[in-house]
């Protein structure tokens, strides 16, 4: 297992957020992902528009996975339309 640094803008309006987290993790828990830790960054605003979306809530998850399971997690988690943008990042323990 391999430490890594998970984060994700989720779309502002609506329930998109709580939503989106939800999925994100399931996904993670089928695929045998552990949730060591978690940080709810709060809505900002995006350096550049992205699908038209001005403003973002980002999410930090502190995670330990098999490096096997990385592009497993990015094919499912690329479908969802709650998701603006992620980032799967290699952390020292």
């Amino acid at each position: 297992m391999r430490s890594y640094e998970f984060t994700a803008v989720f779309r502002v309006k609506e329930d998109n957020y709580s939503t989106g987290l939800k999925a994100v993790k399931d996904i993670f828990e089928k695929n045998g992902v552990t949730i060591v830790s978690e940080e709810d960054m709060g809505d900002r605003l995006l350096a550049y528009p992205v699908n038209k979306e001005e403003r973002g809530h980002y999410h930090l998850l502190k995670i330990e996975a098999d490096p096997a399971e990385i592009q497993k997690l990015e094919e499912a988690l690329v479908l969802r339309t709650e998701l603006l943008k992620y980032l799967f990042v290699k952390s020292e323990k």
